[in-house]
């Protein structure tokens, strides 16, 4: 009889389980395909979102225009709001009014696909990293004029980000359903709300958080907070060599930035830079150079948007000795001759522009000048945002220029966000393609004539061109691309997404940066094919599926080193020094919207009333039976006693 129980009582168990979720799914509508703005730290500040540790919930308000803001401001009656704007609005004025109302609980971003972008919106500061730069920029004529600094602010409510118009739909049906046409009564009535899940562990700054995570006290190992940091790419013309006199640097940055996990395109700030740079050793290697004292190595840093976490790190490296990832000999800053960095390049006139320092003398400078026609719009002493940054830090009459589409400020509308992508910056235009074609060409052939003192044979302009028109796509467009697809083992699927150029944790697999290792790799390795897959691995190289797909083993000198910020390898680092880069991120358990009809005031004061009605009668209740429990059971204790 006890089993047949047991089982009467699983069986209730699990039918109470299924109808529980089936009540949860028809109270609640998972919002899927969100983006969340999170939190990160730095030495001395957290900047970012959080929700409430249980979630932030308030009821939805539309944006549509300024007349919406004003009813906000002056007619709200609900307690909390749930904003839902279109990008377009997502300005510093209207938040700064919000802000202000004090009854602001999320708001919900919106992106649609078939609306104009806005004319301009660069979440990034003014002084992009401003309190690491060797050289300060000038607040009166900053790099990035029209940044908001939202990626610097410490948001005081979650917020989320949505390009799903369907989904958006569904909440403004909602909204006009239930919210929309009695907006003075709104407290009468059950209205359409949403829920955010944004809870983050950290907070203060990174030192706090990182000295939290190593408390002793914890039973569980528990972590707060992860340095942010990935891996920087190499690839040296020649392998490196005891007797390597001289190194020409060539290199860009290979991260972007953005307020919302997984949306960081880059396409203008990162992208065309170090397409341009693939494309270059692309096209040197094809002209089999032969080294004799003078060697290129191309090099993409990682991090950069947050205090040129990579390029500090490898100027750490090589200022130790510790720099020896590309050779038995190690390669030290002395001999390092020039830095020739690739920036923002995709400016739809086409005009470029030559940052240059110490170049005066330098021959490869000079030619650099006349082949590209910069004699006119170079710009002496001028450092902007840039890697160079690091090593002008420690080695300021190093010869550093930066090639880039701007002159003392950024032409880049987009700068930092999550609109710098294929549309913003013209990816149609084939000048687009060409004029970084023609970049790469001719700093290939200069590169050539460095290190060989003979000019180049005449390349093919089509085949670079083709293959940088090919490389925007895999980057801008779609991950499933060709190029990615020659790069991978053989039989792998690539998702139809783009991938995040944001940095991410150290630790935590980066398929960026995977990919464009892979990629240089294919383009500039030694292709092998008598080998089969397994003595390549044995051989300890790389086997891909090479541009026909069935395989084919790669000899490459691409390597990694850490872009990992000296503060978090150096005993007892002062946090607050601004030395380097002390960029975290914080833990989080999930991130999630969801919609859900809140009952008015009135239905939840009556099921408190009630509530408390049914709990006040239960303690009456249980009180009459204990106090007449003799009389009650006498009956019962004197059968049990006979």
């Amino acid at each position: 009889m006890s089993r047949i129980d047991f089982r009467l009582l699983l069986l209730i168990v699990a039918l109470n389980a299924v109808t529980a979720d089936r009540i949860k799914d028809m109270i609640y509508m998972s919002v899927d395909g969100v983006a969340a703005c999170f939190r990160r730290h730095n030495g001395t500040h957290q900047f970012g979102c959080s929700s409430s540790r249980g979630g932030s919930v308030g009821v939805i308000q539309i944006l549509d225009g300024l007349d919406d803001v004003r009813w906000l401001e002056s007619n709200a009656t609900a307690e909390s709001y749930m904003i839902v704007m279109p990008i377009s609005m997502f300005t510093q004025n209207i938040i700064d009014r919000l802000e202000a109302t004090n009854i602001i609980n999320g708001i919900l971003v919106t992106k649609n696909v078939s609306e104009e972008n806005p004319s301009s919106y660069s979440p990034e500061a003014t002084c992009p990293n401003k309190y690491s730069s060797h050289k300060m920029c000038d607040v009166n004529k900053p790099w990035n004029p029209l940044g908001n600094n939202f990626l610097l602010k410490d948001w005081k409510f979650p917020i989320f980000y949505i390009e799903n118009n369907d989904l958006v739909q569904k909440i403004k049906d909602c909204y006009y359903k239930h919210n929309a046409h009695d907006l003075k009564n709104l407290n009468e009535k059950s209205l359409c709300a949403l829920e955010m899940q944004s809870f983050m562990s950290a907070a203060v700054n990174s030192e706090s958080c990182i000295r939290r995570s190593q408390n002793i006290l914890y039973v569980h190992s528990l972590r707060f907070c992860d340095p942010l940091g990935d891996r920087n790419i190499h690839w040296p013309l020649s392998p490196l060599t005891n007797e390597t006199k001289s190194v020409t640097l060539v290199m860009a940055r290979l991260d972007a930035n953005s307020m919302f996990d997984g949306f960081a395109p880059g396409a203008h700030s990162a992208v065309t830079g170090f397409v341009t740079l693939l494309a270059t050793a692309y096209y040197l290697n094809s002209l089999n150079a032969t080294i004799s004292d003078t060697n290129v190595l191309f090099s993409l840093m990682n991090g950069e948007a947050f205090d040129y976490i990579g390029s500090s790190r490898f100027v750490y490296d090589l200022e130790r000795g510790n720099f020896d990832a590309l050779a038995a000999g190690s390669l030290k800053l002395d001999s390092i001759n020039a830095i020739i960095e690739l920036g923002q390049l995709g400016n739809s006139d086409d005009k470029l522009y030559l940052h240059a320092n110490n170049y005066i003398g330098n021959d490869l400078i000079g030619e650099l000048q006349k082949t590209l026609s910069l004699e006119n719009t170079t710009i002496p002493n001028s450092v902007p945002p840039a890697s160079i940054q690091s090593f002008l830090a420690v080695r300021p009459n190093l010869t550093a220029v930066v090639i880039a589409d701007h002159g003392d400020q950024f032409t880049n509308k987009y700068y930092g966000g999550i609109l710098d992508n294929n549309e913003t910056i013209g990816l149609n235009r084939n000048e687009l393609n060409k004029t970084l074609a023609n970049i790469a060409i001719k700093l290939g052939d200069l590169l050539y004539e460095k290190v060989t003192g003979e000019k180049p044979s005449s390349g093919n302009s089509t085949v670079i061109e083709e293959l940088v028109t090919e490389m925007l796509s895999c980057y801008l467009i779609s991950a499933q691309c060709n190029l990615f697809q020659a790069a991978s083992s053989p039989g792998v699927k690539l998702s139809n997404q783009l991938f995040s150029l944001y940095v991410g944790v150290n630790g935590a697999p980066n398929i960026a940066t995977i990919y464009t290792a892979q990629l240089l790799a294919l383009l500039t390795g030694e292709k092998l094919p008598e080998m089969s897959a397994q003595e390549c691995v044995d051989h300890r190289l790389s086997w891909m599926s090479g541009y026909n797909f069935t395989g084919i083993c790669i000899n490459s000198t691409v390597t990694y080193t850490p872009a990992v910020s000296p503060a978090f390898i150096i005993d007892g680092y002062l946090m607050q020094s601004g030395l380097y880069s002390t960029w975290t991120e914080s833990v989080w358990q999930s991130l999630s919207v969801r919609m859900f009809l809140k009952p008015s005031a009135a239905a939840e004061r009556l099921s408190i009333t009630l509530g408390s009605v049914v709990a006040i009668l239960s303690f009456i209740i249980v009180w009459f039976i204990k106090s007449r429990s003799e009389l009650l059971f006498e009956q019962t204790r004197t059968a049990e006693n006979c």
